[in-house]
């Protein structure tokens, strides 16, 4: 599949760099809580500071740099301004993470250098960022393609050079975790024309026979991995904000229940699959929480159930001026399965004096059933609880 790779490299420190451009100018770290995003290069060269990395350790290593708190809604919504702008070149785009994008180029009759381009001129216009863009045969190598041009530059991979292209090409740009670049470098791995070069077979026991099949035909150029469109769904979204900065977790319940009231208002006859929670103070995020339903919901008092759990175990480090709901994946809300045998059913009484007999029998409870406590906890053993049946 021929594919562009859209890439803003060190995307949040360009984004940092468009509001305040003496970032450009000074070694500058951007951190989230009390580990590094992002790095200069020049600190990253001659540090190693890098991502991942606790802070503390990045000021020991280099004390003069600038620090700047991450701003990850502002990237999250200038990752969204680029994808919505990827959509004006073509209809099938996956957004591979924040700053980096891939567009399905394949049915556009256009010279490719014209097309990236195109591609580089619309990204920067909406965003205000000038990303480096690679045209080839898969992700892998459109990916290694745009990486190694600078913003505003492209790579074109013409079909069928995809091998000769990679073979001087580091084993670091492996889409692999580093114990395993650190592994292939003291085999003496260090370019992709090295595992090229090795039959497959040998690769396979050294790596694993899916992950050493997948090195191998990687550094052949060969990807199979498919592209994913990004699929807009409706949602609705309420926020308020309070006279005065807040920390009590009460005013943030009643101030989310008070969005959800709103929320149910606009749901109408329709359910929603998700509900993600954020608190803010100005422009930065604080906190937030994804709840996905186990089945679509229109019913505020479960949304409303979930929400005080929530908040009201939430210990805050700052005050928080602005709470935001916003319920995703809008549409019809799902048929539900009745029960097997209806609470009203005769049969119920003969059920419960057959398992009292059992109790006394054997003088401890033997038949059991399942309540549902949080039926949308990610752990599934915090979802329900066992309880006596005739308890």
């Amino acid at each position: 599949m021929r594919l562009a790779c859209v890439s803003v490299p060190r995307f949040a420190l360009a984004v940092e760099a468009r509001l305040d451009p003496r970032l450009l100018r000074a070694p500058a770290i951007v951190y989230d809580g009390n580990r590094v995003l992002e790095a200069s290069p020049e600190l990253t060269n001659a540090t190693g500071v890098h991502p991942g990395q606790p802070l503390r350790q990045a000021r020991a290593a280099y004390p003069g740099a600038v620090c700047v708190p991450a701003n990850l809604l502002l990237y999250r919504e200038i990752s969204g301004a680029m994808l919505q702008a990827l959509g004006q070149v073509g209809p099938q785009v996956e957004l591979a993470e924040q700053g980096r994008a891939y567009v399905d180029v394949g049915g556009l009759d256009a010279d490719a250098f014209a097309l990236a381009g195109k591609i580089a001129a619309v990204v920067q216009q909406a965003t205000g960022l000038l990303p480096s863009v690679g045209v080839a045969e898969g992700k892998f190598v459109a990916r290694v393609a745009a990486a190694l041009c600078p913003p505003g530059d492209a790579g074109v991979v013409p079909r069928g050079r995809e091998r000769d292209f990679l073979r001087d090409k580091s084993v670091s740009l492996l889409p692999a975790a580093p114990e395993t670049i650190e592994h292939l470098q003291t085999l003496a791995l260090h370019t992709l024309g090295d595992i090229a070069g090795l039959p497959k077979t040998a690769v396979e026991a050294q790596f694993g026979g899916s992950g050493g099949r997948r090195l191998w035909e990687l550094a052949h150029g060969i990807d199979r991995e498919p592209l994913r469109p990004h699929r807009t769904e409706e949602s609705l979204r309420e926020r308020l904000t309070f006279e005065g900065p807040v920390v009590a977790s009460e005013a943030l319940v009643m101030a989310g229940r008070q969005l959800l009231r709103r929320l149910a208002g606009r749901l109408g006859r329709r359910a929603a699959r998700t509900m993600h929670l954020q608190a803010l103070a100005g422009d930065r995020l604080l906190w937030e929480r994804l709840e996905t339903f186990r089945e679509p919901t229109a019913d505020e008092g479960r949304m409303a159930f979930i929400l005080t759990t929530r908040l009201s175990s939430l210990q805050l480090t700052e005050a928080v001026d602005t709470l935001a709901i916003t319920l995703g994946g809008i549409g019809r809300e799902a048929a539900r399965q009745p029960k097997l045998i209806a609470e009203a059913s005769p049969q119920i009484a003969s059920l419960a004096a057959a398992i009292q007999q059992v109790r006394a029998r054997y003088g401890r409870p033997v038949v059991w059933r399942a309540v549902e406590v949080d039926p949308c906890s990610r752990h599934p053993e915090e979802r329900a609880v066992l309880i006596p049946y005739d308890a």
